[in-house]
């Protein structure tokens, strides 16, 4: 048993190849025109669209990406998913003695091959394509992983398979006690059962596997009652139990999780019928991965944003779906409020602030209003381009008056 992994797949994916091998099979495809009313040339114009207007911010310097496929994007694995479909079609054709068996997942491929044809058929499909180079694994001791997967062959030749755990794992999972929903720390249980029942072939082996989940989630903080409510929800779900009391559901909406607030959203949003689904305030990426470089301030769009003199205390609110360069630049001018107020005192234009963002259209009035009403703006000839009644003044001041934690005064418009 061999395994292969190819190097850097997405980025040395062939754009144009993968192109012209898509566009074939979308031409072989005699029940295309059932599922799409696009023809195979729009579905290639928007395609090719996708996969060759992949820019970049580096240092101030903007970059397109010429070759491979963008990391991240959706389209990209099933681009290069069927580029390799093609290229390992054509490379097993092409070999005299193709391995027994040839299985392939994204970019970690398993092969059984005879121990003397290893050498050669690694050079041969490492020459087969300039982008598409793979490295090599052999089987030791019988055993070789493949993804999480531990495969392990006896001497009678017959194959079992385990869980495997790379030497860096560390038997961390999602803590109890941290700030996450119930239902994502079940499904920590959840996920790691179902691999255990679905990869593990022996059941002596299975039962270890589970202990040893049972003991590294207990260090987690996971106590037998969650292991229970797994267990009956699995149950409820095998037999399709129906609950009872159940509305049928009108959407859904995603909502924040703040502990003991939000299950309460969840049962009133629950009993009109609406599901809900939670996602996180802040994330480690979030926090601590900045893929892209900051942006200037009057390159933002989509702004809610303040102008202030400097000789004395008035300022302008407003709000731009464009660059916000080309709206100060517009402010300049002696018909704007802004620039008759500049005729007679200095704006400062570097204390511009950016106070909030805002893509949608109608999202982004109503904050301006908000802001307009909570910073007092007198230079605003109107409340802005949203009807905010005076019911809401009470609720804007008095959070803006409201004591933080730390002793500091709260300005959150939102």
């Amino acid at each position: 048993m061999v395994s292969y992994d190819v190097t850097a797949l997405f980025t040395c994916t062939l754009v144009k190849e993968s192109l012209s091998i898509i566009k074939e099979r979308l031409r072989n495809d005699t029940s295309l025109m059932d599922r799409t009313e696009l023809s195979v040339e729009q579905i290639m114009n928007l395609l090719e669209y996708c996969l060759t207007t992949t820019y970049f911010q580096y240092d101030g310097e903007f970059y397109q990406q010429l070759e491979g496929a963008a990391m991240g994007s959706p389209v990209s694995p099933i681009t290069a998913n069927l580029f390799m479909e093609d290229f390992e079609s054509k490379t097993l054709k092409s070999y005299p003695v193709p391995p027994k068996f040839w299985g392939r997942y994204v970019d970690d491929t398993i092969v059984v091959i005879k121990e003397d044809q290893i050498d050669q058929f690694t050079d041969h499909i490492n020459s087969q394509h300039s982008s598409i180079k793979f490295t090599m694994e052999r089987e030791e001791n019988g055993q070789i992983p493949v993804l999480d997967v531990l495969i392990s062959r006896n001497q009678e030749g017959r194959l079992s398979f385990s869980v495997y755990r790379k030497p860096t794992h560390t038997e961390q999972s999602l803590n109890f006690t941290s700030h996450h929903p119930l239902q994502h720390k079940l499904g920590v249980i959840r996920t790691l059962n179902d691999r255990a029942h679905t990869i593990v072939s022996k059941e002596e082996d299975r039962q270890q596997e589970i202990n040893k989940i049972r003991k590294s989630l207990a260090v987690c903080g996971y106590q037998e009652w969650t292991w229970n409510t797994v267990a009956r929800n699995k149950s409820r779900d095998d037999n399709r139990i129906p609950r009872r009391n159940i509305v049928p559901s009108k959407g859904n909406v995603g909502i924040p999780y703040v502990a003991g607030v939000t299950e309460s959203l969840q049962r009133l949003f629950r009993s009109h019928g609406i599901s809900t689904y939670v996602k996180p305030q802040n994330t480690l990426r979030s926090l601590l991965v900045a893929p892209k470089d900051k942006a200037n301030k009057v390159d933002k769009r989509g702004v809610i944003y303040q102008v202030p003199c400097r000789e004395c205390s008035s300022t302008y609110v407003g709000e731009s779906a464009r660059p916000l360069k080309t709206r100060l630049d517009e402010h300049a001018r002696p018909s704007s409020p802004v620039g008759a107020h500049a005729s007679f005192h200095d704006i400062d234009w570097d204390g511009v602030k950016v106070l909030d963002r805002e893509d949608n259209w109608y999202k982004r009035g109503v904050k301006e209003a908000i802001n307009i009403r909570r910073t007092k703006s007198d230079l605003n000839k109107d409340q802005g381009r949203h009807h905010l009644p005076r019911t809401y003044d009470h609720l804007i001041l008095s959070r803006d008056s409201r004591p933080s934690r730390r002793g500091h005064v709260t300005t959150n418009s939102r």
